[in-house]
């Protein structure tokens, strides 16, 4: 991994709403990542555009999240279960990561962040880490997140790669890829529900945490391209919109920006949060991809 100081001619070191961020390119793609919770704000192909969304009320100061993209949650999911002082979604989508360099591999280029635990993180979430995100842009995006025990005790962890996907229309999309699955639905408050074998479509606010692993589609006929969603090592997949009501309650969300957008996340959430004994590691991967229709 080349040294920060410096750049590959694929990698720029940039500033963007007053934030540092890193261009990336090769085979003709191009991605937006911020040091500011190591967020991807775009990625777009030479075939397909941009594949992500994120919205045009978003807020880029320190100590906010961005509001799409891919924010990176951890060390908890939704909201911390025993205190209610604590942001959603942890801490690290607000944490400035450390950029330790880049470097070409094949037809892409890699990029590797990293978050430490100190005690502005300890005051949070009472164990040490080091966290390391790797970027990989190419003809698709890679996302990989690891995260190390470096304390004396196990610990547990949840972790979602929260990817903003940009379609058409919501109500005229498909998601296939999750027929069978059980589902936790949050808006209705049911746990075991079961996924039907017909494509997902949606026709009102859907937040869903889903018991797969498995690879999702998102077929957007108007755009004439399918929007895939791969993933290693994550027991869950969350798929969520606003709809109109929550599109509304949310500050940083435009009122009319919720049909242009839909979550397709790569997490290990509730029961299916990973246990880290001393000295291990795991990794959480998602693989971002588009193909014509």
């Amino acid at each position: 991994m080349q040294s920060a100081s410096g750049h590959t001619r694929h990698t720029e070191q940039i500033e963007a709403h007053g934030l540092p961020a890193l261009r990336l390119r090769a085979s003709g793609s191009e991605a937006l990542v911020y040091l500011h919770g190591a967020h991807v704000t775009s990625f777009s192909t030479a075939e397909h555009g941009e594949l992500l969304w994120t919205s045009a009320h978003s807020s880029f100061v320190a100590g906010k999240a961005i509001r799409g993209g891919v924010p990176l949650c951890f060390p908890w999911f939704g909201a911390h279960g025993a205190r209610q002082d604590l942001p959603a979604h942890g801490f690290a989508r607000t944490t400035s990561f450390a950029f330790d360099g880049s470097e070409e591999r094949g037809d892409s280029v890699v990029a590797q962040l990293t978050l430490v635990s100190s005690p502005a993180t300890r005051g949070a979430f009472a164990h040490d880490f080091v966290a390391r995100f790797q970027i990989s842009v190419g003809r698709e995006l890679k996302l990989s997140f690891e995260v190390e025990n470096t304390g004396g005790e196990a610990f547990a962890y949840e972790v979602a790669l929260h990817t903003y996907l940009g379609v058409s229309d919501v109500r005229q999309i498909e998601l296939e890829g999750l027929s069978g699955a059980s589902y936790d639905d949050k808006v209705t408050g049911q746990s075991g529900q079961l996924q039907s074998e017909v494509p997902l479509r949606f026709v009102s606010e859907t937040d869903r945490v889903y018991t797969s692993t498995a690879r999702v589609t998102v077929t957007d006929a108007a755009r004439r391209r399918r929007l895939i969603v791969d993933k290693t090592a994550s027991a869950t997949t969350v798929v969520w919109n606003p709809w109109v009501d929550k599109a509304k309650r949310m500050a940083d969300f435009g009122d009319d920006e919720w049909p242009q957008m839909v979550c397709v996340e790569a997490a290990n959430a509730g029961s299916h949060r990973i246990q880290l004994p001393t000295a291990a590691r795991h990794g959480t991967t998602t693989i971002i991809s588009a193909e014509t229709t």
